[in-house]
């Protein structure tokens, strides 16, 4: 069956091949070289010693045919000199035939990638589903931090007009197009979500789809976790009632439209300054942003007061606090090997709470620890950085 499964592979990769059409124009130019060069062979081969061998002719027919024309070998008779003759009229079709193929080959690859068409071979790329204002400061923010993002593909349905834009905007990030439903797995695929990174998805404006946008969210988390589970997924819905959907279809963090309007709002009155503090952080304009840090080795086991100290007065950084990042548990690993009828019952509950038997890996933060908190060596830093990412 292994034996089968890998010859109808081979034979598809060689119909593959074989139906490329740049690959028809290259036996075209072997059998015409074969061709040219039997008769000129035939014609001189007793009579000119430049064409005593098969490769000899094959060897003139390509220099002609090319226009080179070294002059190395040169049939004498009227039956090769007519030969010859054919051989240039000819080649020079030929091989005008095969500059087109090659020209029509990487126009239409160079259209198909501005259309958004083109399937995306990349790899550790950051997939960006739907389109709204929030995508650009994303893009802004894997600006400023482009050592840690490689590359990123957009996916949604946005003029090329308006994506040449963003690309020249952004021209210092690795970015590709893919135009489509990113609910569809075929789109999906383009964008190769097998071998991304992470995916983050916005409602998408440019689809038209409105207040339903949620709907294609929920859609697209299904199917990218089917196509790649291990696939980090990290979505932006509008409404708080489809919160328990998303959650259901396994994003791994999940972002509620004006999750924090009422505490900026209630800052103003109760804090002024906390809103602005807030707003200058997340500004793109702001010297100082928000990072995360790992822990050099000589603090582990120190205090966070230490840590802090030393931050403080070598490096422009102010430290916010501590997280952790805390491995899933497997209840498979747990539950007995005869599936019990309470097993069952413990796998029926959390399916029906749209929780899986793997529970994924989180993150967790301790804000402004006291001074006496021991470093972990699992642990990073969360710290406000004055000027570039760290």
């Amino acid at each position: 069956m292994i034996y089968n499964r890998r010859s109808q592979l081979m034979l598809r990769k060689i119909n593959e091949i074989s139906s490329h059409t740049l690959t028809r124009v290259a036996l075209v130019i072997l059998l015409f070289s074969l061709f040219g060069a039997t008769l000129v062979t035939v014609f001189e081969g007793d009579i000119n010693d430049q064409f005593g061998a098969m490769g000899d002719g094959i060897w003139w027919v390509l220099v002609t045919m090319t226009t080179v024309g070294y002059g190395d070998k040169v049939p004498v008779t009227i039956g090769g000199k007519i030969v010859g003759v054919f051989v240039m009229f000819a080649g020079v079709a030929i091989l005008s035939l095969f500059t087109a193929t090659i020209s029509s080959i990487f126009v239409t690859r160079k259209i198909k990638e501005g259309r958004g068409l083109e399937n995306i071979k990349w790899k550790d790329h950051l997939i960006i589903c739907g389109w709204n204002f929030s995508v650009e400061q994303i893009l802004f923010s894997l600006e400023r931090a482009r050592k840690k993002v490689k590359s990123v593909v957009l996916v949604n349905q946005l003029s090329e007009e308006s994506i040449g834009e963003i690309i020249h905007r952004f021209s210092s990030l690795k970015i590709k197009y893919v135009r489509g439903d990113f609910s569809k797995e075929v789109t999906l695929h383009r964008a190769n979500v097998h071998a991304a990174q992470a995916v983050i998805i916005f409602p998408d404006s440019s689809s038209g789809l409105g207040s339903k946008s949620d709907e294609q969210t929920v859609l697209s988390v299904l199917n990218i976790k089917s196509m790649n589970p291990k696939l980090k997924v990290y979505a932006y819905v509008l409404d708080r009632e489809n919160l328990s959907h998303i959650r259901k279809a396994k994003a791994d963090e999940v972002l509620v439209s004006d999750s924090y309007a009422g505490f900026l709002m209630a800052s103003h009155i109760l804090s002024p300054g906390v809103p602005q503090l807030i707003h200058q952080l997340c500004s793109e304009d702001s010297p100082s942003t928000l990072v995360r840090l790992d822990i050099p080795e000589l603090f582990h086991g120190k205090t966070y007061g230490e840590l802090t100290e030393t931050l403080i007065k070598s490096q422009k950084i102010l430290p916010l606090g501590i997280g952790e990042e805390l491995e899933g548990v497997n209840l498979s690993n747990i539950l007995s090997d005869d599936y019990s009828y309470l097993d069952q019952f413990i796998m029926r509950k959390f399916e029906e709470a749209g929780r899986g038997l793997t529970e994924e890996n989180r993150i967790t933060i301790r804000i402004n620890p006291s001074a006496d908190t021991r470093i972990d060596p699992k642990d990073f830093l969360i710290a406000i950085s004055q000027g570039e990412n760290v």
